[in-house]
């Protein structure tokens, strides 16, 4: 789907009707009870007309003089009761119309943001790794929430003033054509101001919107560090200079967002108002001429001061659809992004044998994260047989990790082919391939899920005999016997909490309950003292008996071990030889 600037009413639904047919019949029902609620607007002004009529003197309409046929106050308490009744009808009409189309605009919108979450989960990981993640929660989040009230101002605000407009303009037509015109021609001046104010408050939005994107984004940066700005102070220092810089632009960009939404609304309303007050004297004319009644004239300023609400409601929307174009932009243009597809030829991959084959592989760096070196690979060529293990060494920034994305295909290789058992990756589906891969991170405990769900992340009906096995396989179990909910206990803050080799050790576990044919390590001993390298390397070698393994690393300890060592420096292959040799060579350097 194409994004393009200014997206409008058309847009906005482009991008929700996917998400918006459950909804039709609370639609439907929305809709009838605001004309509904024009109807019963429509007609409560008439029985203060005929009271006035018949108090003047004046004809009263035929069906409506028999109410005073009787007592002279008899007609006047009737009509009074009907006035309260149509208005307790209108108001309850009203409150009915509110609930429903509100309900539906809260559903649709929040299946749309349930869903784009799941398509920003889907994007490749430059895309990630090329946004801050304070700008993805305002998209995710804020702007989702704005287009949620925007449309649901829509939903209750558009149809009824239109319609209400519409009746309003037939009455005043009826009762008197030259006043009808001055309203008309008041009510086009607002239009033609609200169409131009409107341009400019949803480009001030626009701008509004990236400023607290931005701000957002402050924010996220400075709090996962706040380590580091606790320790050297800078929490009360250059951040807060920092925060403080964006904030008032954020507040500068709102308040003039605020200017120009008043200056709508008091534009309107002084149209109106001149126009109310010429119709005034045009219509006093009328009655002393004996042309229109007293009655007909307080019906005729009831229906012109009645437009007052509408037009009110056009100019209100008129500011929030600004901000609703604005957050509607942002937001279909990830909404637009193709996410991590797989071709339509790709087929689940068959159970793997482990045989892996880099071609000629080339990987272009992020631009945004780019230090000068335009590939992260570069003609990378080697052939790992099933149960090979292989380890991946080389200087930081050589592109070991970019190896293994590779092979994931959480990144795509710009030049040559990555094969598994021959056949080119891309021709499986990514799901297929990561399903059949055990994955160590240097740090893979997630926040938010539990230390079960953690372990069992992306697998279903895990029986827990499996469960406890990878655990006690893993070394986990003691540091899951020392927890207050064992399996079921939270984990906070990234797994800081625990100590970085009972993180990989949960890692690990999870890695073993996948059982993949193929292992993907990236230095999972990292940061981990003697005795924990020593322990987490034996049971990761125990682990991978007769399984692939890609394993970086810069521990001579665990080289002596591996089969293979393949040496990377600046994206190429420096060297692959026979573990021994480079063993030796490590030991020698």
């Amino acid at each position: 789907m194409a994004t393009r600037a200014g997206v409008g009413l058309r847009e906005i639904a482009r991008l929700l009707r996917p998400y918006a047919g459950e909804e039709r019949p609370a639609l439907v029902t929305g809709i009838l009870l605001a004309l509904a609620v024009v109807a019963l607007q429509v007609l409560r002004p008439w029985p203060i007309k005929w009271i006035l009529d018949h108090l003047s003197g004046a004809p009263v309409a035929g069906f409506v003089a028999p109410l005073f046929a009787g007592p002279a106050l008899t007609g006047v308490a009737l009509l009074s009761i009907a006035f309260v009744a149509i208005s307790l009808a209108a108001a309850a009409a009203e409150y009915a119309q509110i609930m429903t189309v509100n309900g539906a605009g809260n559903r649709i919108l929040f299946r749309f943001r349930a869903a784009l979450f799941q398509h920003v989960l889907r994007q490749p990981l430059e895309f990630h790794e090329s946004r801050d993640v304070g700008e993805l929660l305002t998209r995710v989040v804020y702007d989702t929430s704005r287009l949620r009230r925007g449309v649901n101002g829509m939903l209750v605000r558009i149809v009824q003033p239109v319609a209400l407009f519409v009746a309003t303009i037939v009455v005043l037509l009826w009762i008197d054509p030259a006043l009808a015109g001055i309203m008309a021609v008041a009510g086009l001046v607002a239009l033609i101001m609200m169409r131009r104010r409107g341009r400019r408050i949803a480009s001030a939005s626009r701008k509004q919107r990236k400023k607290e994107g931005r701000l957002a984004t402050l924010v996220a940066n400075e709090l996962l560090a706040i380590r580091e700005l606790q320790t050297f102070g800078g929490g009360t220092s250059g951040t807060a200079d920092r925060f403080e810089g964006r904030n008032s632009k954020s507040l500068k960009q709102e308040q003039k967002v605020r200017r120009l939404a008043a200056g709508l609304t008091l534009r309107v309303d002084a149209a109106l108002a001149l126009a109310v007050a010429l119709a005034m004297a045009v219509g006093a004319g009328a009655v002393l001429g004996g042309s229109i009644t007293p009655g007909d004239l307080v019906l005729f300023f009831s229906y012109a001061l009645a437009l007052r609400a509408p037009f009110t409601d056009f100019s209100y929307q008129t500011a929030r659809l600004g901000r609703t174009y604005a957050c509607a932009e942002r937001l279909a243009r990830i909404a637009d992004r193709k996410g991590t597809t797989d071709s339509a030829e790709a087929v689940p991959a068959p159970p793997l044998r482990g045989a892996i084959t880099f071609e000629g592989v080339s990987v272009k760096s992020p631009a945004r994260t780019r230090t000068g070196r335009k590939w992260s690979l570069s003609r990378v060529t080697f052939d790992v047989r099933p149960g090979e293990r292989v380890a991946i060494v080389g200087a930081n920034g050589s592109g070991k990790s970019t190896l293994l994305r590779a092979a994931l295909r959480l990144t795509e290789a710009d030049r040559g082919r990555v094969l598994l058992d021959g056949a080119d990756i891309r021709g499986f589906t990514a799901d297929s391939i990561r399903a059949q891969m055990s994955v160590v991170f240097q740090d893979s405990v997630l926040s938010g899920l539990t230390v079960r769900e953690n372990i069992t992340l992306g697998l279903s009906d895990v029986s827990e005999d499996a469960l406890a096995a990878a655990v006690e396989r893993a070394g986990a179990a003691p540091l899951v016997s020392r927890l207050r909910r064992g399996l079921d206990t939270p984990v906070r803050r990234g797994g800081r909490l625990f100590s970085g080799g009972e993180r990989q050790r949960l890692a690990l576990a999870r890695a073993i309950l996948r059982d993949g044919r193929i292992w993907l390590l990236d230095e999972p001993t990292a940061g981990l003292d003697t005795r924990g390298v020593g322990e987490l390397g034996n049971a990761l070698f125990d682990a991978t008996e007769g399984r692939t393994v890609l394993w970086v690393t810069h521990d001579p300890s665990i080289l002596s071990r591996m089969d293979r060592v393949l040496e990377l420096g600046a994206g190429r292959v420096l060297s692959d030889s026979a573990a021994s040799a480079a063993s030796a060579a490590e030991v020698g350097a």
